[in-house]
Protein backbone atom coordinates (compact mmCIF):
# COMPACT_ATOMS: atom_id res chain seq x y z
CA UNK A 1 0.00 0.00 0.00
CA UNK A 2 2.95 2.37 1.02
CA UNK A 3 4.35 1.84 -2.58
CA UNK A 4 0.65 2.57 -3.69
CA UNK A 5 0.44 6.10 -1.95
CA UNK A 6 4.15 7.04 -2.83
CA UNK A 7 3.47 7.07 -6.44
CA UNK A 8 -0.28 8.83 -6.24
CA UNK A 9 1.55 11.26 -3.97
CA UNK A 10 4.47 11.61 -6.77
CA UNK A 11 2.82 12.06 -9.17
CA UNK A 12 0.36 14.53 -7.60
CA UNK A 13 3.37 16.76 -7.00
CA UNK A 14 4.17 16.71 -10.51
CA UNK A 15 1.00 18.45 -11.52
CA UNK A 16 1.22 20.47 -8.45
CA UNK A 17 4.81 21.99 -9.03
CA UNK A 18 5.36 22.05 -12.73
CA UNK A 19 1.63 22.55 -14.28
CA UNK A 20 1.24 19.61 -16.47
CA UNK A 21 1.10 16.26 -14.68
CA UNK A 22 1.07 13.10 -17.02
CA UNK A 23 -2.43 11.90 -17.23
CA UNK A 24 -2.41 15.57 -19.04
CA UNK A 25 0.11 14.56 -21.23
CA UNK A 26 -1.69 11.31 -21.87
CA UNK A 27 -4.51 13.21 -23.53
CA UNK A 28 -2.91 14.19 -26.14
CA UNK A 29 -1.66 10.30 -27.21
CA UNK A 30 -4.05 9.07 -30.01
CA UNK A 31 -6.33 5.89 -28.55
CA UNK A 32 -5.62 2.81 -30.69
CA UNK A 33 -9.17 1.45 -29.91
CA UNK A 34 -12.14 1.94 -31.25
CA UNK A 35 -14.23 5.10 -29.49
CA UNK A 36 -17.57 3.06 -29.39
CA UNK A 37 -18.30 1.36 -26.23
CA UNK A 38 -15.25 2.77 -24.39
CA UNK A 39 -15.08 2.38 -20.65
CA UNK A 40 -12.00 3.46 -19.91
CA UNK A 41 -10.18 5.88 -21.13
CA UNK A 42 -6.74 5.75 -22.42
CA UNK A 43 -4.65 8.30 -19.84
CA UNK A 44 -6.73 6.23 -17.28
CA UNK A 45 -5.41 3.08 -18.38
CA UNK A 46 -2.00 4.23 -18.95
CA UNK A 47 -1.76 5.98 -15.35
CA UNK A 48 -3.06 2.71 -13.66
CA UNK A 49 -0.42 0.74 -15.61
CA UNK A 50 2.67 3.32 -14.30
CA UNK A 51 1.42 3.06 -10.95
CA UNK A 52 1.08 -0.13 -11.30
CA UNK A 53 4.99 -0.51 -12.81
CA UNK A 54 6.41 1.64 -10.15
CA UNK A 55 4.89 -0.73 -7.15
CA UNK A 56 6.67 -3.85 -9.40
CA UNK A 57 4.01 -5.40 -11.08
CA UNK A 58 4.45 -5.46 -14.65
CA UNK A 59 1.99 -7.04 -17.53
CA UNK A 60 -1.96 -7.40 -18.22
CA UNK A 61 -2.53 -9.81 -15.44
CA UNK A 62 -0.48 -8.45 -12.47
CA UNK A 63 -1.39 -5.22 -13.67
CA UNK A 64 -4.94 -5.63 -13.62
CA UNK A 65 -4.60 -7.95 -10.07
CA UNK A 66 -2.92 -4.91 -8.65
CA UNK A 67 -5.56 -2.38 -9.71
CA UNK A 68 -8.69 -4.37 -8.87
CA UNK A 69 -6.59 -4.47 -5.42
CA UNK A 70 -6.75 -0.56 -5.11
CA UNK A 71 -9.90 0.05 -7.38
CA UNK A 72 -11.31 2.07 -4.77
CA UNK A 73 -8.33 4.44 -4.82
CA UNK A 74 -7.83 4.09 -8.22
CA UNK A 75 -12.10 5.29 -9.00
CA UNK A 76 -11.42 8.17 -6.85
CA UNK A 77 -8.10 9.48 -8.18
CA UNK A 78 -8.68 8.95 -11.73
CA UNK A 79 -12.40 9.22 -11.91
CA UNK A 80 -12.61 5.94 -12.89
CA UNK A 81 -16.80 5.75 -14.24
CA UNK A 82 -16.90 1.31 -13.88
CA UNK A 83 -14.89 -1.39 -12.15
CA UNK A 84 -11.10 -1.89 -13.14
CA UNK A 85 -10.88 -3.23 -16.51
CA UNK A 86 -9.64 -6.75 -17.16
CA UNK A 87 -6.06 -8.24 -17.79
CA UNK A 88 -7.29 -8.41 -21.42
CA UNK A 89 -7.45 -4.68 -21.87
CA UNK A 90 -4.73 -4.01 -19.97
CA UNK A 91 -2.58 -6.55 -22.41
CA UNK A 92 -4.20 -4.90 -25.70
CA UNK A 93 -2.94 -1.36 -24.80
CA UNK A 94 0.63 -2.44 -23.87
CA UNK A 95 0.77 -4.31 -27.31
CA UNK A 96 -0.91 -1.90 -29.41
CA UNK A 97 0.08 1.70 -28.24
CA UNK A 98 2.05 3.90 -30.21
CA UNK A 99 5.43 3.68 -28.64
CA UNK A 100 6.93 6.20 -30.53
CA UNK A 101 4.02 8.60 -29.85
CA UNK A 102 4.20 7.47 -26.40
CA UNK A 103 7.87 8.67 -26.09
CA UNK A 104 7.77 12.03 -27.62
CA UNK A 105 4.83 12.56 -25.05
CA UNK A 106 6.81 11.75 -22.46
CA UNK A 107 9.85 13.57 -23.72
CA UNK A 108 7.92 16.51 -24.28
CA UNK A 109 6.54 16.34 -20.18
CA UNK A 110 10.19 15.18 -18.83
CA UNK A 111 11.54 18.37 -20.22
CA UNK A 112 10.10 20.68 -17.85
CA UNK A 113 10.16 18.02 -14.92
CA UNK A 114 13.74 17.40 -15.00
CA UNK A 115 15.65 21.00 -14.97
CA UNK A 116 19.40 21.07 -16.08
CA UNK A 117 21.49 23.42 -15.78
CA UNK A 118 24.51 24.29 -16.89
CA UNK A 119 27.73 21.95 -15.78
CA UNK A 120 25.02 19.31 -14.76
CA UNK A 121 26.35 15.80 -15.27
CA UNK A 122 24.53 13.56 -17.70
CA UNK A 123 24.68 9.87 -18.24
CA UNK A 124 23.69 7.74 -21.21
CA UNK A 125 22.69 3.99 -21.16
CA UNK A 126 20.57 1.29 -23.13
CA UNK A 127 19.02 -1.76 -22.14
CA UNK A 128 17.40 -4.35 -24.29
CA UNK A 129 13.57 -5.04 -23.69
CA UNK A 130 12.73 -8.69 -21.99
CA UNK A 131 11.48 -11.08 -24.12
CA UNK A 132 12.09 -8.90 -27.43
CA UNK A 133 14.97 -11.11 -28.63
CA UNK A 134 14.44 -13.10 -31.82
CA UNK A 135 16.79 -15.49 -33.70
CA UNK A 136 18.47 -16.04 -30.70
CA UNK A 137 21.35 -17.75 -32.10
CA UNK A 138 21.54 -16.95 -35.66
CA UNK A 139 23.31 -13.59 -37.26
CA UNK A 140 19.95 -12.16 -38.00
CA UNK A 141 19.21 -12.01 -34.12
CA UNK A 142 16.89 -8.55 -33.43
CA UNK A 143 15.89 -7.12 -30.27
CA UNK A 144 13.98 -3.90 -29.46
CA UNK A 145 15.89 -1.89 -26.49
CA UNK A 146 15.45 1.47 -24.97
CA UNK A 147 17.68 4.47 -24.45
CA UNK A 148 17.29 6.75 -21.34
CA UNK A 149 19.56 9.95 -20.63
CA UNK A 150 19.65 10.78 -17.13
CA UNK A 151 21.02 13.19 -14.59
CA UNK A 152 23.52 12.25 -12.50
CA UNK A 153 22.83 14.01 -9.29
CA UNK A 154 18.96 13.43 -9.66
CA UNK A 155 18.71 10.19 -11.19
CA UNK A 156 15.84 11.30 -12.93
CA UNK A 157 15.57 10.66 -16.99
CA UNK A 158 15.39 13.41 -19.24
CA UNK A 159 14.71 11.59 -22.56
CA UNK A 160 14.29 8.29 -24.01
CA UNK A 161 14.84 6.76 -27.17
CA UNK A 162 14.13 3.28 -28.90
CA UNK A 163 15.73 0.89 -31.56
CA UNK A 164 15.59 -2.68 -32.87
CA UNK A 165 19.03 -3.99 -33.01
CA UNK A 166 18.63 -5.11 -36.82
CA UNK A 167 18.38 -1.22 -37.92
CA UNK A 168 20.35 1.00 -35.29
CA UNK A 169 22.44 0.86 -32.56
CA UNK A 170 22.41 2.35 -28.87
CA UNK A 171 25.13 4.83 -30.31
CA UNK A 172 22.64 6.09 -32.82
CA UNK A 173 20.02 6.98 -30.53
CA UNK A 174 22.61 8.54 -27.54
CA UNK A 175 24.07 10.59 -30.04
CA UNK A 176 20.76 12.04 -31.26
CA UNK A 177 19.40 12.93 -27.89
CA UNK A 178 22.81 14.70 -26.80
CA UNK A 179 21.96 16.75 -29.91
CA UNK A 180 18.94 17.66 -28.48
CA UNK A 181 20.62 18.75 -25.00
CA UNK A 182 24.23 19.86 -26.89
CA UNK A 183 23.40 23.84 -26.34
CA UNK A 184 22.90 23.15 -22.89
CA UNK A 185 26.66 24.11 -21.19
CA UNK A 186 26.12 19.56 -19.88
CA UNK A 187 28.62 17.37 -19.30
CA UNK A 188 28.00 14.21 -20.58
CA UNK A 189 29.36 10.75 -19.50
CA UNK A 190 29.46 8.22 -21.36
CA UNK A 191 30.43 4.81 -22.15
CA UNK A 192 33.59 3.75 -24.09
CA UNK A 193 31.21 2.81 -27.39
CA UNK A 194 30.23 6.30 -27.59
CA UNK A 195 33.97 7.67 -28.32
CA UNK A 196 34.57 5.84 -31.76
CA UNK A 197 36.79 8.08 -33.95
CA UNK A 198 34.56 6.68 -37.02
CA UNK A 199 31.28 7.98 -36.04
CA UNK A 200 29.89 4.60 -35.73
Amino acid sequence: MAGLLSSIILLSLFQIKFGMSLYEVFEGIEDPRRKEGLRTTLPQLLCMIIISNLCGHFGGRPISRFSKLYEATFRKELGLKHRVPSHVIFSDILKRIDSKELIMFFNKWAKDFVPLEKGDLVSGDGKALASTVTDHHENTQNFQAVVSVFCQESGLVRAIGEYQNNKQSEIDIVRFLVVQLSDMGLVFCLDALHTQKNGR
